[in-house]
């Protein structure tokens, strides 16, 4: 039996609005280019509104996909903006690609009752 503990539906979202929230504000803090600033504004707007749907707007298993195929966007962006020579910024949305995998597996993808 298991005794590791998992994040609630509400926690969950809280973070990622965390998350997205700081992606907003990192390429600005970091200095980035024009395109890592475009992409960075982007990616964190997508987050952080994803953060508040909440947890009774959309199916457990669809915001669950959604977070999945936010993360391989983000690494994809990350990728992107490397090979466009801006570390930076690869830096920036590689590590918020990173919390969002940690935060999609560390949830409890179960409603309350």
């Amino acid at each position: 039996m298991s005794t590791t503990r998992r994040l609630s539906l509400p926690t969950h979202g809280a973070i990622e609005l965390l998350i997205g929230l700081a992606l907003l504000a990192a390429p600005f803090a970091a200095g980035l280019g024009a395109g890592g600033l475009v992409l960075g504004v982007v990616a964190g707007t997508l987050v952080a509104g994803v953060g508040l749907l909440g947890a009774d707007t959309l199916p457990l298993r669809a915001h669950q996909a959604l977070d999945q195929t936010i993360a391989v966007v983000l690494l994809g962006i990350a990728v992107a903006l490397a090979f466009a020579g801006e570390p930076a910024g690869a830096a920036v949305v590689g590590a918020a690609a990173v919390a969002e995998l940690v935060l999609v597996s560390g949830t409890r993808w179960t409603r309350a009752r």
